[in-house]
């Protein structure tokens, strides 16, 4: 195990994972980071926004992935240190598309704007949504849907910036960086930053792309 990342003071970390057609070796998942004002939240406290979060899910993006798609748990981490709160909630939600489930590399692409110049590109967000009755085509998700997830995806972010719980207050949604790169060819191709970099993003400029995207990683080998 390699040594544990350097800390992001007052940033949650919150890890969204679930099952396609019920089977753990299809897996996805969603990493987002929030902002957060008010004392650092306790285990309790981050049990119950990840319960809060989890319900965001359900009510918004549970209606853009088919039925055989569950979220299993989401569980925030404070990562102001490494003995700082963290919780799960283990409620299980379902996707409730009427469709067939899309290819286990295929993803929904949300892409966010950044004014920081980086290796590695703008922060984005690979959604396992949609059904084969959103495709236009091969490569592309019709218009409609591209139109629907973005809504649906902005709107959940959004309850998930009304979370609290004791003295914690969720208040900005962003991305976290903990890499750098020597530019242009001087001194190491990349380093660890000594003090990570959180970049709040507006809601309203989370844009999904009507190119489908791949998420490879998500196919697993199965068990015999």
């Amino acid at each position: 195990m390699g040594a544990p990342l350097n800390p992001v003071p007052g940033v949650l970390k919150a890890f969204f994972e679930g099952y396609v057609d019920g089977l753990d070796v299809y897996k996805w998942g969603n990493v987002l980071h929030f902002a957060y004002t008010g004392g650092p939240p306790s285990d309790a406290d981050c049990a119950t926004i990840a319960g809060t979060f989890r319900n965001a899910w359900n009510t918004d993006m549970g209606p853009e992935c088919p039925s055989p798609t569950t979220l299993q748990s989401v569980t925030v981490t404070d990562l102001t240190s490494v003995s700082s709160g963290e919780g799960q909630s283990l409620t299980v939600a379902s996707g409730s598309r009427g469709d067939d489930s899309i290819p286990a590399n295929a993803a929904v692409l949300i892409s966010y704007p950044s004014t920081t110049r980086y290796k590695g590109g703008h922060p984005r967000s690979y959604l396992l949504a949609g059904g084969n009755a959103d495709l236009n085509g091969a490569a592309e998700w019709s218009s409609a849907f591209v139109t629907e997830v973005q809504t649906h995806w902005r709107s959940m972010l959004t309850a998930c910036l009304a979370a609290t719980s004791g003295t914690t207050a969720v208040s900005s949604f962003g991305f976290v960086r903990y890499h750098g790169k020597y530019l242009p060819n001087s001194g190491a191709p990349h380093y660890y930053l000594d003090t990570p970099i959180y970049s709040a993003v507006a809601v309203s400029t989370a844009t999904a792309r009507a190119e489908m995207a791949s998420q490879r990683r998500r196919i697993g080998r199965r068990k015999a």
